[in-house]
């Protein structure tokens, strides 16, 4: 009973110093995932992408389950699903082999609502990890969901980017051979072996963790959108078959979970490069449960440095603030209520551009899926208010500040709301949609008339700047557009 304890105190306390150290700057965790389609796949893709701590700089298709373009469709409607379209996805080569038993189950399971036209084109899985690395100084740990096949590939053409991995954690039998993602593809395993990079396999070594409808119900009440999508896929006829027969287990859902919180696995066996990982035997499947959706809920919690809890009491706040916290929390995330409360106390007053300078900033963000201090920012905003405001919202949004050097404004001005956000090479442009820079334009020109500069024009202001706040969606109002080539000053 002590030891059993003992183990819960440490998972929870290794889980809520994870929490409160989420996207602190830098994440701990830089990963590349390499998934075969299956619908647990899924469920591990998903605890990947909400956990605070790690980075997901890119996810590639291969051939297991399904085929690796179908693998790649999958995982790129799941990204789209949670507005992370900055994420790359890459396709690597089809195998001259049987897929298996359960391929056309696997193929049934559609990952997300947004499912992309079979004309759509992926990058190659090796060009697209060469430009992940190429620039990138953190050393990468590979997620490997299916077989070795890309990674082999990979790095037989480029072997200098062994030394950019830290490490790989493999989902697999702790009898090598008898695993399905060892015999998609042996000669890649065999291969990797003999390049010495540590690796971490994970195996499954109990009977009770159950994929079945205890724990989606539980997913069910955790309020995070992540959870809510794993639940979603499961209510598919085919997939909702299989948990009312309890044949889904966590397989590779416990790859985020070891990552995330080591503690609670045994990893004592080692052989050369090869540590073999399962769980402990003590911990109990609710517990597992309960920090799985722990980590499913960190992605959508704010990131404090003084607050323990942002917060969200509405006696706190201004009556038409308060008005409108629960709808508007409720519609867009405490993520972005901070933001907004956070840059209308700094930016001096509610104001309208420094507002959509919030929600563009938390729109970048959640499209490349990173936390704060991690985006450089171009803003064409000027330095001359009301336009200039929007930089205040781009700044206390992103962590993009003036003082961390992240941020650039461009002695070109453009009267929409425009930037460029940067992360990893990859580049894209927002700006807000002409329809409503006009609707701003000519609401603020309203109040001029109205009240010249008075105290009631400010008043007026904020009325409207709490209405945009409330009603203006990030998901649209902008428009995002990709950027090739470097930014332009």
């Amino acid at each position: 009973m002590k030891k059993h304890a003992f183990y819960i105190c440490i998972a929870l306390l290794s889980m809520q110093i994870q929490t409160a150290t989420a996207h602190s700057g830098k994440p701990k965790y830089h990963i590349i995932i390499d998934s075969d389609g299956a619908v647990d796949d899924m469920r591990a893709i998903t605890m990947f992408l909400a956990c605070n701590d790690v980075q997901v700089l890119g996810i590639t298709g291969s051939q297991g389950s399904v085929k690796p373009y179908s693998a790649a469709i999958k995982i790129h409607s799941l990204l789209t699903d949670f507005f992370h379209q900055g994420i790359p996805v890459g396709v690597g080569e089809t195998l001259n082999c049987d897929l298996p038993e359960w391929n056309d189950f696997s193929e049934s399971i559609h990952w997300g609502k947004n499912i992309p036209d079979r004309s759509v084109k992926f990058p190659e899985a090796i060009d697209l990890m060469n430009n992940i690395v190429k620039d990138y100084t953190e050393k990468i740990i590979l997620i490997a969901l299916g077989g070795f096949t890309n990674y082999a590939e990979w790095l037989k053409t480029k072997p200098e980017n062994i030394q950019k991995i830290e490490r790989i954690i493999w989902y697999n039998d702790k009898d090598i051979e008898q695993g399905f993602n060892y015999q998609i593809d042996k000669a890649s395993f065999d291969f990797i072996k003999t390049l010495n990079i540590p690796i971490q396999i994970v195996s499954d070594t109990r009977d009770d963790l159950l994929c079945d409808t205890t724990f989606l119900n539980n997913l069910q009440k955790v309020n995070s959108a992540y959870a809510k999508q794993i639940v979603n896929v499961h209510k598919q006829a085919p997939a909702l078959e299989k948990v009312l027969q309890n044949h889904l287990l966590l397989w590779d859902d416990l790859l985020p979970l070891f990552l995330s919180c080591p503690i609670i696995f045994n990893t004592n066996e080692q052989k050369d490069n090869i540590t073999y990982v399962h769980l402990e035997k003590q911990i109990p499947k609710d517990f597992i449960t309960k920090m799985i959706t722990t980590l499913l809920i960190s992605g959508t919690e704010t990131n404090n440095r003084v607050f323990q809890k942002f917060p969200v009491d509405t006696m706190l706040y201004k009556k038409p603030v308060a008005k409108i916290q629960a709808r508007t929390i409720e519609d867009f995330g405490l993520i972005e209520w901070k933001a907004i409360v956070m840059t209308n106390e700094i930016h001096g007053h509610t104001g309208i551009y420094s507002i959509i300078g919030a929600k563009m900033g938390i729109r970048a963000c959640e499209y490349f899926n990173v936390g704060i201090n991690n985006l450089h920012v171009i803003s064409f905003a000027g330095k001359k208010p009301p336009l200039s405001c929007l930089n205040d919202g781009i700044q206390i949004s992103t962590g993009a500040t003036i003082g961390q050097g992240l941020i650039e404004i461009s002695d070109t001005i453009c009267t929409i709301p425009t930037a460029i956000f940067e992360f990893n090479n990859k580049r894209i442009k927002i700006k807000l949609k002409e329809i409503l820079t006009q609707k701003i334009q000519d609401d603020i020109k309203k109040g001029v008339q109205l009240y010249n500069l008075s105290e009631r024009y400010w008043l007026y202001i904020e009325e409207l700047a709490i209405q945009y706040w409330a009603n203006f969606s990030r998901y649209d109002i902008f428009e995002i557009e990709k950027i090739d080539s470097p930014p332009y000053k």
